[in-house]
Formats: structure tokens, sequence, C-alpha cells
């Protein structure tokens, strides 16, 4: 029986085992088994949960925007997706497939903006919506919170409109060495604009400079005096593509730690752990990401990772069905249906095996190998 548990990362990718391409044995084992049904073989294509996500904010004050409509616009002029930001003005849309879109964010008393964004194969952070209101002063403003952080004040607009291009050249075109520039001259006349840092790294991640990338997330980390969870993140990320998941563990659970209501560093360390095969600690934090964020068709495959290695093969067909039914016509749908075939068979052939006779030592299930 194969059992190779596997993934590919960048915040929320998962893989599904290649133990749920194996066919499933006969009850008696007896014979020439039938040959495998041909499956896809999904093991080294990540199941990417690529999100997008942002802040919008009041062009004059910088004051964080709550309760602001956003909707994400397909290339054919459809509506991916609408949220409302909360939180500090910030928006989130999940399972978004890659492809061209555009943002369009409007509330009341403020003039509508767009923004085009690239997704293709990354999730896109960060993106930074400002907001100009309208010139009638009796047009009623946002009934939301407008706050704005002492530290977002000492920001000066130079290095805050350098980060704002930095950001569009990184996210909006996918210029990964156009977008180095701006971002630097942001840290150069901000020293402490950690978010900056941080989106060096991910540039230079994505240009495939682990050295780079390790130095910028670091010099992140530092300049953050260790409370900004996106920085830990990013370097835990970028550990994970190079397989060291022993360096990888410290970094995402410091995030989990700094921000607890994470479901994207939840899910991260779920993964560290997996790599570890620390699979019942792997399995409390999947469970965390969850319960976080409990229509994250993507989620379920990270769980059905982690019961796979549990050898649990009921919970495993939860998750399988659980992932089907919030994406049916998913992109990985056929897969996760052969391999939900595959474990009902499994279950199946288990259920029809004699029992031991009386004179045979019965075994002690073991509930973690189940």
């Amino acid at each position: 029986m194969c059992r190779v548990s596997g993934f590919v990362a960048f915040i929320a990718c998962f893989l599904l085992s290649s133990h749920l391409l194996c066919p499933a044995p006969s009850a008696a084992q007896q014979g020439t088994p039938p040959p495998p049904t041909p499956l896809p073989d999904i093991r080294s294509k990540p199941v990417r949960s690529l999100s997008v996500n942002g802040r919008v904010t009041d062009a004059v004050t910088h004051a964080q925007l709550d309760n602001v409509r956003v909707e994400l616009h397909s290339f054919n002029g459809g509506i991916a997706g609408t949220a409302f930001t909360s939180g500090g003005g910030s928006f989130q849309f999940n399972s978004v497939v890659d492809g061209d879109y555009t943002l369009v964010v409007d509330s009341v008393g403020y003039q509508a903006a767009s923004q085009p964004v690239e997704v293709q194969g990354f999730s896109v952070y960060g993106i930074q919506v400002e907001l100009l209101r309208t010139s009638d002063a009796s047009a009623p403003v946002n009934n939301g919170p407008k706050t704005v952080s002492l530290r977002e004040l000492s920001i000066p607009r130079k290095a805050h409109d350098d980060m704002e291009k930095g950001m569009a050249l990184l996210y909006g075109k996918s210029d990964y060495q156009g977008s180095l520039k701006p971002l630097e001259k942001a840290t150069q006349e901000y020293p402490d604009y950690y978010e900056a840092y941080t989106q060096i790294g991910i540039a230079y991640m994505k240009l495939a400079d682990a050295g780079n990338s390790e130095k910028a997330f670091r010099k992140s980390i530092e300049a953050s005096h260790e409370r900004y969870s996106g920085a830990f993140m990013g370097l835990a990320e970028l550990f994970l593509n190079g397989g060291r998941f022993a360096d990888a563990e410290p970094l995402s659970r410091k995030a989990a730690e700094i921000d607890s209501n994470s479901w994207q560093a939840n899910s991260q360390l779920a993964r560290v752990l997996l790599g570890l095969h620390r699979s019942s600690e792997a399995e409390k934090s999947a469970l965390a990401a969850v319960a976080l964020k409990p229509d994250n068709a993507e989620l379920y495959l990270l769980l059905a990772n982690v019961h796979d290695q549990l050898q649990n093969e009921s919970a495993l067909l939860d998750d399988l069905n659980h992932y089907l039914k919030l994406a049916p016509t998913g992109p990985f749908a056929e897969q996760a249906r052969l391999a939900r075939d595959k474990v009902q068979q499994r279950l199946a052939a288990s259920q029809t095996l004699p029992a031991p006779s009386s004179t045979t030592q019965p075994q002690v299930p073991d509930p973690a190998a189940r």
C-alpha cells in the first residue's frame, strides 16, 4: 500500500496524498487483482486555496474604512465575489481561481474606485485601496468606524505612495522585479516600514531568490519587534517551499500565536506539522483553521492529508465529502470524487473481511490508525 503525503506551499496550498490513488484491495485478496482505474496523477499538482485581500482607507486621512462594499469582477464582467470591509478596513476573497480581475470599491460619501488584480498561482495580499470623498459636503458619509493609528500617521506620504506603487506592480501587473525599486524606496523613507519589507520578501520569493527573500522577511520581523504575523508567515512559507519543515515550525507557530484568529496561520502551521509527520498536532491546527473558515473548501483537503497520514479512513471520507459539498464543480472535484471512491471501496472491503477465530489473539485497535 502506498502512502506518501505531501504538499506545495504558498500561504494556502494543499495536496491530496498518493495513498488516495492506490487501488482498493479485494476482500479476499485472492487471484489477480483487476487493473486499477486510471486516475489523474495529482501528487505534483497542488490544490491552491488562492485568496485576494487588502484594506480600504480614506485617501486624505488614511483612516481605515469599515462596512465598505468591495466587489471582485472577473475579466468577462461577472462578479466573482462580494465582501464588506471590517476589522480595520480589511476585506478578503477566498477560493479565487487564476485569472484577471478588477476590484470595484464603492461607499456612500466617497468616489467609487477600481483596481486591476492579476491572480497567477499565488494569493494576492496587502492590496491598498484609497477612497476620495465626494465634493458634495452634504452627502452622507460611511457610518463605519474610522480609525487611524499613530504609527500610520507617522508614515511619510512619500513612503506610503512608494508602497502603493510597489504593490500595484507586484500584484496588479505581476512585475516582481519592477516592484522592488519603489518598495525599497519606501523602506528608505521610513526604515520601520515592516509591511514593505514583507512585500519585498514576497517579490524575491516569486523571483526564486531565496537568499534576498529571507533577508527581507527577517528585516520585517526585526522592524516590527516580532509583532507582525505576516513576516513570520512569509519566512515560514519560504522554508516550506524548500522543504525545511523544522525551520518553518517555530515561525508558523509564532504567526499563529500573534494572530490566533487567522485561518491562514493555523493552516500553515498544520502543513508544517504534517511535513514533520506530527499528524496529531497537525490535526489540531487544521481543525482550528476549519473552525475559523468553515466555508473554505480547500481546508478540507488539508484535513484529508492529515487523516490520511493518521490512517483514519472514516475521517478521510468525511473530509472528501465536505470538500465536494463546498466545491462540487471545483477544479479538483473530479480527483476528489475518484479518491473518495477508493476510500469507500477500502472501507467496504474491510467490513467484509472474516472475523478472527476465537483462538486468535485479538489485536488492540489503534484509533489513530483507523
